[in-house]
């Protein structure tokens, strides 16, 4: 019987990361690995190579989605033509996915130069949003995922948060957005420790046109909702990514909707916002699911098209009223 190989051999013999494994067999269908009694993932040597050879084409600038299901003499066929030692590409030519490879060895060397680098290569080759999207989403993800497995310690994680906000924070704020320009609260609530989305939002949101007062990670209800009155605020952008079971946050939110003026929309985004999908839909809260889905809608309120949900209509006009003035 063939040997087979655990997710972490693959890893040490590809140079690949475990979630860009998985989402290649995922997303792409390049391997279909068996599963072990405790459903851990095995590979034969044969997926092994192939992985090997995807990881070696994708570095040259190939796509995954174009060779993942080619068959692997197409694949050998391939790297044999291309003759190249696996080394980093050019700048402009990286697939999303090598991108995020290299991404995360610099998050792992501590090496905030190279990381923006790569946030630039990105930006180049996919614009403002692309990155966001392509890049940037993912590779929280996997920075998120690899912190909980214990594969990147806190310091790493930390120093990756200060590097991307800092950028986001140079690249994406517009050269000037008017005083009459609408106003963005973005933060994340009690307990969310985790603010890069927010910062990604935050981002976006400036470069959509928006002034935006960011508060940052872990603010409870009271204070959101006092920033939202003494700054004329027009939403509120909440980022919920970890944990996805705190049992205080559903009163969290429930008490920050009661405080809000019944005007104001609170627009909710973050890998783990399903978790919590009663308490949003109770309150009305407007859930994105992407950075797509959250343009659109800051654009939907912008227009004046969003309108308080059913319940929400029992607060007196005066809060309304009182909160605009100057």
């Amino acid at each position: 019987m063939e040997p087979l190989h655990n997710l972490k051999a693959v890893t040490l013999r590809t140079g690949l990361s475990a979630h860009l494994v998985r989402m290649w067999e995922r997303r792409y269908g390049a391997v279909q690995p068996s599963r072990s009694q405790s459903q851990r993932r095995l590979y034969t040597m044969e997926e092994v190579e192939r992985l090997a050879l995807l990881a070696r084409l994708t570095r040259s600038g190939l796509s995954i989605g174009r060779i993942a299901r080619l068959s692997a003499e197409d694949l050998r066929s391939m790297a044999e033509k291309a003759d190249q030692p696996v080394t980093l590409p050019p700048p402009g030519t990286s697939g999303a996915d090598d991108l995020i490879v290299r991404a995360i060895a610099r998050v792992k060397a501590y090496d905030a130069a190279a990381l923006e680098g790569i946030l630039d290569e990105s930006m180049l080759t996919f614009g403002h949003s692309g990155m966001l999207e392509r890049l940037l989403v993912p590779l929280l993800r996997q920075i998120g995922d690899e912190w909980q497995a214990g594969q990147l310690s806190a310091a790493q994680e930390h120093a990756a948060t200060a590097t991307i906000k800092d950028y986001l924070a140079r690249t994406l704020r517009p050269l000037h957005t008017p005083e009459t320009a609408p106003r963005l609260l973005v933060a994340t609530p009690a307990g969310q420790m985790h603010e890069l989305g927010a910062a990604i939002a935050a981002g976006l949101a400036r470069k959509s046109g928006w002034n935006v007062t960011y508060l940052g990670p872990s603010l409870p209800a009271e204070e959101i909702a006092g920033a939202v009155l003494i700054n004329q605020i027009r939403a509120v952008a909440l980022s919920i990514v970890y944990p996805a079971d705190d049992p205080e946050l559903p009163d969290q939110l429930i008490r920050l909707r009661s405080l809000l003026p019944d005007e104001v929309p609170l627009i909710v985004g973050g890998q783990a916002a399903p978790a919590y999908l009663p308490v949003l839909e109770k309150i009305g809260a407007l859930r994105v699911e992407d950075l797509e889905t959250f343009t659109r809608v800051l654009g939907e309120v912008r227009a004046g098209r969003w309108q308080p949900a059913a319940g929400m209509a029992s607060r007196s006009p005066r809060v309304s009223a009182r909160r605009q003035q100057p």
